[in-house]
């Protein structure tokens, strides 16, 4: 032994011999604490003479002084479970096989680089400090179920570098996680929860979970990597923005009856993520806006009542679109039906004003689905949204295309108006009959051929050529062939349109 152990009280000499046991300690009810020197002894250098079976198992301690074990080689398995530290503990770059920490308090955590072959678990723990875990890796799981994390300022010692941004309650930067990572089950965090760079090899589990930080992010995870799929469901709850900007997600990311309270800017960011599906079907309506310009999914699950007042689709991509209604856990999510209309809101709903491609991402979406009509109905809608950002001249020539002929996605309606310009001509030739230009050859005279004639481009009936309207009628007859060759052109063009589909 390095140290004599007639210095060590007696809750200090049990922890000793429970340690080269292997066994577990138990220390409620005594009122000696045990200092962080002894157990840094242990974990250091008492394992290496105690065989394979040594392993710190200790309870209801009050742990006093720092834990230092920077850059140490851990080879026994630590669990700590009631204990009270006084100190922040210190595992930087350390190496060891496991950490559970089970209803313990402790003023921080600090284990940059730490490297451990198995799992971390801070299970029901009260943590009033940031747990630094940057650039750790972890060959299993990591858990936090239960537990409650804050910034309540950085306790004493030496200062961290580099340095935590303040407010951060954990911050696991570029965090390696062979396994799953979970933090629900009661889990709070009164603080920001940044996994920027983060890579999980399996699922990132946030059900029921509650993230608080008012001031900024609740939730900061840019170019997070999550192998299976994230969830935050089922009364997960964001006071704060929820930041997963180029977050790549293989399977979910899902937000089934969870909660978004954006604190600036944002509720909700995914702006040039990647998910397999996103579920945005919300408890509530999220408060502040969901960004959504650059993401893409193979299908995205949304509630109508509970759509964002700003939502950004600018640049988002997806094969299905389906609307689901919130449910408890465990039961199938109802289907909601949402008509074309409702989904053209949703379009209006960009804070960025009119843009062209979520119009046809929507109308791709129908056409997938065999929803032609809906298609034309997103499509036409797209150019009555881009007329109200032309001048003058270009509305007031859109406004009159719009109404001969819908765009182009309304041909029908060319039709009744040919219909209508014919009965016109019709009359206008009955009243004021026209002259013939060669009496010899006219045909008989004959109101509607001669309006029809002129109507219809490149067709001869034989009488536009055969009889000259005169007084007013020749203004008729001009109206006639520009408004023919006009709609003709328009019924050719959606024609072919639909054929070509």
């Amino acid at each position: 032994m390095r140290r004599a152990s007639w210095r060590w009280n007696p809750a200090e000499r049990r922890v000793w011999s429970a340690f080269h046991r292997g066994v577990e300690v138990d220390l409620r009810g005594t009122t000696y604490p045990v200092r962080a020197e002894l157990l840094a002894e242990l974990l250091t250098g008492g394992g290496d003479r105690a065989g394979s079976r040594a392993g710190l198992r200790l309870w209801s301690a009050r742990i006093v002084g720092r834990l230092d074990l920077r850059h140490a080689e851990i080879s026994a398995p630590v669990s700590i479970g009631g204990c009270t530290f006084t100190d922040v503990p210190e595992l930087t770059e350390a190496r060891a096989v496991n950490l559970v920490l089970t209803d313990c308090t402790l003023p921080g955590l600090r284990a940059r680089l730490l490297d451990l072959r198995g799992d971390l678990a801070l299970l029901g723990c009260v943590v009033t400090g940031p747990i630094d875990l940057r650039d750790a890796r972890v060959g299993g799981t990591v858990t936090l179920n239960g537990s409650r994390l804050a910034d309540r300022g950085e306790p004493g010692g030496e200062p961290v570098f580099p340095p935590i941004d303040p407010g951060t309650a954990l911050a696991a930067g570029r965090l390696s996680v062979t396994g799953n990572l979970h933090a629900r089950q009661g889990f709070v965090a009164e603080g920001q929860v940044w996994l920027g760079g983060a890579k999980v090899g399996g699922n990132l589990d946030l059900d029921g979970a509650t993230l608080r930080h008012p001031a900024g992010a609740a939730l900061s995870a840019d170019r997070l990597t999550v192998a299976g799929s994230l969830t935050a469901r089922y009364g997960f709850t964001a006071e704060g923005d929820v930041l997963l900007i180029h977050a790549q997600i293989g399977n979910q990311l899902n937000f089934h009856n969870g909660a978004l309270r954006g604190a600036g800017m944002f509720a909700l960011h995914l702006g040039g993520a990647r998910a397999g599906s996103v579920w945005l079907t919300f408890a509530e309506r999220p408060t502040g806006r969901v960004r959504l310009s650059g993401l893409q999914a193979d299908s995205i699950f949304d509630d109508p009542r509970t759509w964002p007042a700003e939502l950004d689709l600018i640049g988002c991509t997806y094969r299905l679109l389906i609307a689901r209604a919130p449910s408890p856990p465990h039961l199938p999510s109802p289907p909601v039906p949402v008509g074309v209309r409702q989904r053209l809101d949703w379009l209006r709903r960009s804070p960025e004003g009119y843009t062209p491609q979520p119009y046809e991402q929507l109308a791709e979406q129908y056409r997938r689905g065999g929803q032609e009509a809906e298609a034309r109905r997103v499509l036409l809608e797209r150019q009555r949204q881009r007329r109200a950002t032309l001048r003058a001249p270009g509305r007031l020539f859109g406004y009159l295309v719009d109404g001969l002929v819908g765009y182009g996605y309304r041909t029908w309606l060319a039709g009744i108006w040919l219909v209508a310009f014919w009965a016109l001509g019709t009359l206008s030739f009955a009243l004021d009959p026209s002259v013939a230009r060669n009496p010899a050859e006219a045909p008989e005279r004959n109101a509607a051929l001669q309006a029809l004639d002129l109507l219809l481009p490149i067709v001869n009936l034989g009488h536009d050529n055969a009889w000259k309207p005169a007084g007013g009628t020749e203004y008729v007859a001009a109206l006639l062939v520009l408004a023919g060759w006009v709609l003709s052109t328009a019924v050719v063009a959606g024609l072919t349109r639909t054929l070509n589909r």
